[in-house]
């Protein structure tokens, strides 16, 4: 399959069908979308006044409180990410992702010349529990280590889940390496988890610490507020359910057609809403009804909008029409994802068009791969790069415990191989004494030679014993750079990186060039 965020950054006119909105390396787009964004109408008061007040409840900084003021100017723009609320703030991409949206909200401010504020769309109404439940931080040892939430979830969106208790959090994190700054972040990550609600704000105020210096506006679309905001799109959706179907299924075909993959895979009669009664369920249609997947309760077209018009908290976008929510919300000059949204958001372009839009601006968050001093240190001595760890290391392992072995062990037992056989063969004429002897004589050999086999590796395991020091190494190597055969930056949590360095790391992550969209920049 066709890697979309390579292709977008080396050969834009490729795709440009998928991301009408334009190029993100080129300035003139980001100016065009401000146009487009001009000629539109926001319920902008009413937007600012609830995210005010969610905000106090955080405890925002005073620069974020001066950029929901100035959402209420017709003027102002918003660069807006989103992810699930994962644990802790969950895998390092989502620091990313709200570092490339706050860096790229400055520079547009400072290009147009004009308000841009840079907002974190958290998907607390998500109920895949699955995908938030656990997050890793390397131990002492330089092994990742889980942090879990226990339980399944219910199927309830993440934003009605309860905060555990700090002590099953804390249980699970003693094993981080002892460092000048692990008392301080503790204490911190303890005051975040009594203070959160639930886990929506949770994964709010452990984010807001992290870029603090900065300033970032988060947004619950749990709200009652932004609920009651979203209604009227929600009906709309519904009434056209069946024309964003076929807008989905138009666009994806030729998106596949282009030797890319498909993120979103409908099975058919979805209305791409979910209804929560309180589990989170898909809202399909059917036969002229309404109806809950796995439910046989079913509604008309009136009687599922009058739910609407009653209980809007109920309703929910998902994949498909949560960007359309988001646009219809907020003046989006760009949406900040990562690669594999940049796949599905490719598929929606005609969504959009269906339901009156243009698809912002889609400009690639930052990735990179942190690399500690001791890590580099290391692979600079064994002449290692980044891209041999990425291939694994298992075959440098078994070509470094060779190179160590000063005694030939291989050879010594090949030889010895031959003499066995040289001697079962001048056993052989005892075959005439009795005819079973051929085969005592075979199993004899078998058995000799599992022997040997055995006894080699023996050897060969005590001698890769005597390189455990450099083969530990190599292990932290991997641990660290591809955790459980994955990319850094989609297992470890931030705090891995935090613990060793303090604020500085999100200093270091900030220092990165938004614009240089090359995969897995190196941080040292």
């Amino acid at each position: 399959m066709r890697n979309p965020m390579q292709t977008m950054a080396t050969c834009f006119e490729q795709v440009a069908l998928f991301f009408p909105s334009g190029d993100p390396k080129l300035q003139e787009s980001f100016e065009q979308r401000a146009a487009y964004l001009d000629s539109r109408n926001y319920a902008r008061e009413i937007l600012a006044d609830t995210l005010k007040e969610y905000h106090q409840h955080l405890g925002s900084k005073a620069e974020t409180f001066q950029m929901i003021e100035e959402l209420r100017q017709k003027e102002t723009l918003t660069v807006i990410t989103g992810q699930q609320a994962g644990i802790l703030t969950g895998p390092l991409y989502t620091l990313y992702k709200a570092m490339t949206t706050i860096l790229l909200a400055k520079e547009q401010r400072e290009k147009l010349g004009r308000p841009v504020v840079p907002v974190f769309w958290i998907a607390g109404e998500d109920h895949d529990w699955l995908e938030i439940r656990e997050t890793y931080i390397l131990s002492s040892e330089g092994k990742p280590i889980p942090c879990r939430l226990s339980g399944d979830g219910g199927g309830e969106s993440v934003g009605h889940q309860k905060v555990p208790a700090w002590e099953t959090i804390e249980a699970q994190l003693l094993e981080m390496p002892d460092s000048e700054f692990r008392s301080s972040v503790l204490k911190k990550c303890r005051q975040l988890t009594e203070q959160a609600e639930n886990l929506t704000q949770w994964f709010a105020l452990t984010l807001q610490w992290l870029v603090y210096k900065w300033g970032l506006i988060f947004f619950d679309p749990m709200l009652p507020e932004f609920k009651r905001l979203a209604a009227p799109l929600y009906e709309q959706i519904i009434k056209m359910q069946v024309d964003i179907r076929e807008a989905l299924a138009e666009r994806t075909k030729e998106w596949v057609a282009l030797g890319f993959e498909a993120q979103i895979k409908p099975i058919g009669g979805e209305v791409n809403l979910f209804l929560s009664v309180p589990e989170r369920r898909g809202i399909l249609y059917s036969d002229g009804a309404f109806y809950l997947r796995g439910r046989k309760e079913s509604w008309n077209l009136d009687a599922l909008n009058s739910l609407l018009t009653q209980a809007p908290e109920r309703f929910s976008p998902n994949v498909v029409t949560r960007p359309v929510v988001q646009e219809f919300l907020f003046p989006t000059l760009a949406y900040v994802p990562g690669p594999g949204e940049l796949n599905y958001w490719a598929q929606l372009g005609e969504v959009f068009t269906t339901l009156g839009f243009v698809m912002p601006i889609l400009f690639p968050r930052l990735s990179a791969v942190v690399l500690t001093a001791s890590w580099q240190k290391f692979l600079s001595k064994q002449a290692l790069t980044i891209e041999d760890v990425y291939s694994g290391l298992e075959d440098y392992r078994n070509r470094y415990v060779r190179e160590q072995d000063t005694l030939n062990i291989d050879d010594r037992f090949q030889r010895f191989r031959e003499e066995i056989a040289k001697g079962y063969a001048e056993l052989k004429p005892l075959e005439e004494i009795h005819v079973n002897v051929h085969d005592w004589l075979i199993r004899n050999e078998e058995k000799v030679n599992f022997q040997l086999d055995y006894l080699k590796a023996k050897i060969w395991q005590a001698q890769r014993k005597g390189c455990n020091d450099i083969l530990n190494r190599l292990q932290q190597l991997e641990d660290g750079i591809t955790p459980h055969q994955s990319r850094q930056e989609r297992v470890l949590n931030p705090l891995s990186f935090v613990i060793r360095y303090g604020d500085s790391f999100v200093d270091r992550v900030a220092q990165i060039p938004i614009r240089d969209f090359r995969e897995h920049r190196i941080l040292l």
